[in-house]
């Protein structure tokens, strides 16, 4: 089961990207899917099987989490919390810029949605994904695993807060009329912040909570199997979450829209990531503390945007297309982030004395013992 959990994760974002195809070729599944709710009450709207797909993949992740680990971040708290700050506090100084700039566009309804849907993702919480990826670029994962954790308990207030903003944005001092303000003060006042709490928070620390009673040996039996339900779930909620946007923008195609949402959600996926390699610069970071504060600040959890999007503004895949498209450039973003750096040209490369005996013909001391031995 590990063995293929890592095949699979290895070609995630292309079966990401096939899923999107398949919803928009065949978007009649997908949109059944999201349309399934239970007979329970999330705020004001109904728990739908996305929602629950969220949640079992928050689990998970919370399952992978170590408390010890946590409890080592805990002693130097300043880049925890400078990491979590940053990812809070990045989309209220973005996104009004970006409005204003966007006054220009011709269709203000256009605008608008994806300023809700720009706001959304980056409102949510840091991704569980930025622990991984920055764990293969040589991060401090434990930090990393304390800033999602972090920012995630902290979703209840900067969701509903991101979108307090976007409705100012959007609304009649805003960019124009849209005919979702209401919508989207319901959502800042009701059900962003019981969404994030049912959705994302609750699962987490349950799943926190079932890995300590577990203890670290069972634990680690059944995360290969909670990893492989993950991918799972991921796939589904691209699949029902694209169905909506994609199967509606591709019927009748736009495409100054498209343009604008995937050069507008590139240029501010690369800035967030900027923004985190700034900040490492600029609080002199040690390189896996930097390379964690760098993912932390520019991933998000576009999946938990990307089903409270598709359960309010359905009707509008204006509003999901930055979502979608931002989830997938920000792993495009992260995998080139994630690369080490190639030595310069005519430069010995920093290692140690094993590729200096090497060069000069001679095997180094490690390797003559062996020999001898």
């Amino acid at each position: 089961m590990t063995a293929v959990v890592k095949v699979v994760q290895r070609w995630l974002l292309g079966l990401m990207l096939a899923c999107y195809v398949l919803a928009g070729v065949f978007p009649a599944p997908g949109e059944a899917l999201r349309k399934l709710a239970l007979p329970v009450h999330v705020g004001a709207g109904a728990l739908t099987v996305p929602m629950v797909l969220l949640a079992v993949m928050l689990f998970n992740a919370g399952l992978g989490v170590r408390v010890a680990e946590l409890r080592v971040v805990a002693c130097r708290p300043v880049r925890l919390v400078l990491g979590i700050a940053t990812n809070a506090l990045l989309p209220l100084l973005v996104l009004p810029p970006i409005a204003l700039v966007l006054r220009t566009w011709p269709d203000p309804a256009e605008v608008e949605g994806l300023v809700v849907g720009l706001m959304l993702v980056l409102a949510m919480p840091i991704a569980g994904g930025a622990a991984s990826w920055g764990q293969n670029a040589g991060g401090n994962v434990p930090l990393a695993v304390a800033m999602v954790i972090g920012s995630t308990l902290l979703s209840p207030l900067t969701v509903p807060l991101g979108m307090h903003v976007a409705g100012h944005l959007v609304g009649p001092y805003g960019a124009g009329a849209l005919d979702d303000t209401t919508k989207v003060d319901i959502i800042a006042r009701t059900g962003a912040g019981v969404f994030a709490l049912v959705s994302v928070v609750l699962p987490c620390l349950a799943g926190v909570a079932v890995r300590m009673l577990l203890g670290e040996d069972r634990a680690r039996r059944v995360l290969p199997m909670a990893k492989a339900v993950n991918i799972v779930n991921i796939l589904l909620l691209c699949y029902s979450n694209a169905a909506g946007a994609l199967g509606q923008a591709l019927a009748h195609p736009d495409w100054d829209l498209l343009a604008l949402v995937l050069g507008l959600s590139g240029a501010v996926c690369l800035l967030a990531f900027v923004c985190g390699r700034w900040m490492s610069y600029w609080t002199r970071c040690d390189q896996p503390d930097g390379i964690s504060l760098t993912f932390a600040t520019g991933m998000n959890n576009s999946s938990a945007a990307a089903v409270l999007a598709a359960s309010w503004f359905s009707h509008r895949p204006e509003v999901l297309l930055p979502i979608l498209s931002y989830s997938l450039l920000q792993k495009i973003v992260a995998g080139a982030a994630g690369k080490p750096p190639r030595p310069h040209p005519g430069k010995e490369p920093r290692s140690t004395a094993g590729a200096r005996g090497m060069t000069s013909g001679r095997l180094p001391t490690s390797r003559v013992l062996e020999r001898r031995e």
